[in-house]
């Protein structure tokens, strides 16, 4: 599926919403949206997928995708969970036990979360990417070193030991732009986790993917623009959608930046 499907949903913008809910089933948009994280992983060794916690759709597509990472050459998952836990997710892969013993930020704590895991286990070995907890343990909280450096240095040190790594990183949308342009006044090294990697190994090639529910992001333009369209509509950011407001920015004294700035792709619910 070329670049040029998935931006034809772009003709909204033109006043033409009606035709294009009308032709989009939901089945087709559906499958769009796979298509679309699935040919990222093909093309770039790191996919960030940045999501909003417990949302319903976004876990769905998530359970969806990951009987098909293998086929694109996924090697790692990457997720936002302490990496104190990582014993225990390798004890319920191996052992389908302890399940709910796995500790997760309670921003994150579901059972449609949970069942990830369970879908993890039940692909074969030899086609189940491997799962990685990449976040700050909160005994180190007090540490000089921040979450995000720490769920950077997790990362490199996945493509340091594999050369040919291929990652999709899961963490909410915040931790997934490409850069925060913070007032200048800012003396913290406020850099994303995205920017600290790349700093780190600049050859590798990364895209960063957002997801946004219609519903619950009233104020953002795309959520408005593409919500009310069947299933899930997935595009690239560019320069057309300059000018326009991403929601899920508005809590973050960051200096205002074009979407395109923030993000590579984004999916819509």
């Amino acid at each position: 599926m070329t670049k040029s499907i998935f931006l034809t949903f772009i003709l909204m913008t033109f006043g033409i919403i009606p035709s294009i809910a009308a032709s989009v089933s939901e089945p087709d948009a559906t499958s769009c949206a796979q298509a679309y994280v699935l040919n990222k992983l093909r093309t770039h060794v790191l996919v960030f997928m940045g999501i909003t916690h417990k949302q319903p759709p976004i876990l769905v597509l998530l359970a969806d995708l990951l009987p098909h990472l293998h086929a694109v050459g996924v090697t790692h998952v990457a997720l936002e969970i302490a990496s104190d836990q990582q014993q225990r997710i390798n004890r319920f892969l191996m052992s389908g036990d302890g399940l709910d013993d796995i500790v997760l930020h309670a921003a994150i704590d579901c059972r449609q979360y949970r069942h990830l895991f369970d879908i993890f286990r039940a692909l074969a070995p030899c086609a189940r990417p491997q799962v990685r907890a990449v976040d700050l343990p909160p005994a180190a909280y007090d540490a000089p070193q921040d979450r995000d450096q720490w769920m950077a240095d997790r990362l490199t040190a996945i493509f340091q030991s594999r050369r040919k790594a291929k990652v999709l990183a899961v963490m909410g949308s915040l931790h997934v732009l490409r850069d925060l342009k913070w007032p200048q006044h800012t003396h913290l090294d406020a850099r994303s986790i995205r920017r600290r990697l790349c700093d780190l190994r600049p050859e590798l090639s990364v895209y960063s993917i957002i997801n946004i529910v219609g519903a619950a992001e009233r104020s953002c333009d795309f959520g408005r623009t593409f919500g009310p369209l069947p299933g899930r509509v997935a595009l690239d950011l560019d320069e057309r959608f300059t000018g326009w407001r991403l929601g899920l920015t508005r809590c973050i004294a960051i200096a205002p930046a074009e979407p395109y700035e923030l993000a590579d792709g984004v999916i819509v619910y």
